[in-house]
């Protein structure tokens, strides 16, 4: 699989993380050489505290604006592993359940461990007081949990906060070709309301990111090669919709759903001889502004860790990070016990990075850049 198809498989999941075909380095590899050319920043990791939970692997990270949120993940692998061979379908191996959570407050670097967070069975958004998939709510000032009303939708992407509603985006799992509707709950009234999805039916997955005033919905068309891709932006305020310009279709077949850094859509495209690149698009009119990687992370052989907060975006490969700062960027120190292939997850927590080592061999690390 090139890794162009790649990340447009990981973008049908709403789900970008540093994982695939993850090859160890050699001496001629551009990683083997960080930094690099790259400037350097005199901030450093630190270790996170050890937390009050269970070992687990890709959790999901929330940031609330005072408390890292650390919920759901795959605990560690119960009985023996079976070896799959390349290209083969094999079926995942047993794991711990997971039912605990906790927050970190990275101010005081303190842990407070909630018992039973509920289990979201899709993306989660932070409406600011609860932590939903648009199915079941968590409240970590009092720790309840509880379900959101019933929808007949089958919710193929995450959920996404207007500032008065949780928006999903969904299908009633009839099969394919279908129809796509877009379900709004607001918890504080609770009343639901829905909104057919427009243009022509598609396949049943689906991606969404909120742009600020607009949840734009990314709809894969079948049979994929005669009719594309297309986008739809929806404004819950004027509850209506318009299709997004696709000035550059290319741009938009390389760019997953990945991250809003304010202003834009942000995503690892493909240049001229596979060369990864950062793409940045304008959803009013659809431009594209591609900023090539620098050298030090252009490698094919791995899949990109993207990362992207309002007005902050960070890059990177296994252990190395790269934060940009207006067209340049900056290195990070490269993370200490993190070999090629280890898996990380990471995320902004305001102006710090956060990175939760899915091998389960540390807690994670978190960086403040400046």
């Amino acid at each position: 699989m090139r890794r162009r198809d790649l990340l447009i498989s990981l973008t049908a999941t709403g789900m970008l993380t540093a994982c695939g075909a993850q090859r160890g380095q050699t001496p001629d590899t551009p990683a083997s050489r960080w930094p690099s050319d790259l400037a350097t920043t005199a901030a450093t990791w630190q270790e996170l505290p050890s937390p009050p939970i269970a070992p687990r692997q890709r959790p999901t990270l929330t940031w609330t604006g005072t408390e890292l949120l650390v919920t759901g993940g795959t605990g560690p692998v119960i009985g023996p592993t079976v070896d799959c061979p390349p290209n083969a379908s094999c079926a995942a191996p047993p794991t711990e359940p997971v039912e605990d959570s906790a927050a970190y407050d990275p101010l005081s670097r303190t842990w407070r461990r909630f018992a039973d967070a509920g289990w979201f069975h899709h993306g989660t958004t932070w409406t600011g007081h609860l932590l939903t998939d648009g199915y079941s709510w968590f409240d970590p000032s009092t720790g309840q949990s509880g379900t959101a009303p019933q929808t007949d939708l089958l919710v193929y992407a995450p959920a996404w906060w207007s500032g008065t509603e949780v928006l999903c985006v969904g299908t009633d799992g009839s099969g394919q070709p279908v129809p796509h509707t877009l379900w709004a709950w607001n918890p504080t009234t609770g009343s639901t309301r829905t909104s057919r999805v427009p243009g022509p039916d598609s396949g049943e997955s689906c991606s969404t990111i909120w742009a600020g005033t607009e949840l734009l919905v990314g709809l894969t068309q079948l049979p994929a090669e005669s009719t594309g891709n297309s986008v739809q932006a929806y404004a819950p305020t004027q509850d209506r919709w318009r299709q997004v310009p696709l000035q550059d279709s290319a741009a938009y077949a390389s760019v997953p759903f990945a991250g809003w850094d304010g202003t834009r859509l942000v995503g690892i495209g493909w240049g001229e001889g596979e060369t990864p690149r950062l793409d940045r698009v304008d959803p009013a009119d659809g431009e594209s502004s591609p900023l090539e990687l620098p050298e030090a992370l252009q490698d094919d052989e791995w899949a990109q860790n993207l990362v992207v907060g309002p007005d902050r975006v960070a890059v990177g490969i296994g252990g190395r990070y790269a934060v940009l700062h207006g067209e340049d960027w900056i290195a990070l120190p490269e993370l200490s016990g993190v070999v090629d292939g280890d898996s990380i997850t990471a995320t902004w927590a305001g102006d710090r990075l956060i990175a939760w080592d899915d091998s389960m061999k540390h807690t994670g690390w978190v960086i403040q850049p400046g």
